[in-house]
């Protein structure tokens, strides 16, 4: 999603505002978590703060599908991002993906590494019944039944 910055860079205008829908493709996905996105909706603004800065604000926001960290089912994963970042054409330590090139920003790289750092680590289908979980040899096992146990002392009846 390139932005053209001509306009803001010879002061015709005080800002530029965009407001776009970004389908991401498979091969983004493969390296991370989730399975689907929905097309993610990006509005924003940027702004010129002085001769070589820049304001970039975004609102970003869709739906990501996350495997469940107890049943590895879907699990729709609402988000809505708010970014402010200023950008600095002579920074030397800009990320090369913040660069302005010939007048222009590739804002997608920003909008797609936000996504990315909004994925949690863990996500539990509402659907997911924690107290049956178990299969042959094993159960799952909380911390609060750990407790339980030992509060209840011995199990099978006997005293010492």
């Amino acid at each position: 999603m390139k932005i053209d910055l001509t306009r803001l860079i010879n002061n015709f205008v005080e800002s530029i505002s965009f407001d776009d829908v970004i389908e991401i493709d498979n091969e983004h996905l493969k390296r991370t978590e989730i399975r689907r996105i929905t097309p993610v909706i990006v509005k924003g603004v940027i702004t010129k703060n002085s001769d070589y800065t820049y304001l970039l604000s975004i609102g970003i926001s869709g739906t990501m599908v996350l495997p469940c960290s107890i049943t590895l089912e879907d699990v729709d994963y609402p988000f809505n991002i708010e970014i402010n970042e200023f950008l600095d054409e002579n920074d030397e330590n800009n990320e090369e993906y913040i660069k302005i090139f010939e007048n222009s920003i590739d804002i997608f790289p920003i909008v797609w590494q936000n996504i990315v750092m909004e994925i949690p680590l863990k996500v539990v289908s509402p659907n997911a019944n924690r107290r049956n979980i178990s299969g042959i040899g094993w159960n799952l096992i909380s911390e609060d039944d750990l407790n339980n146990d030992n509060k209840g002392g011995d199990t099978d009846g006997s005293s010492i």
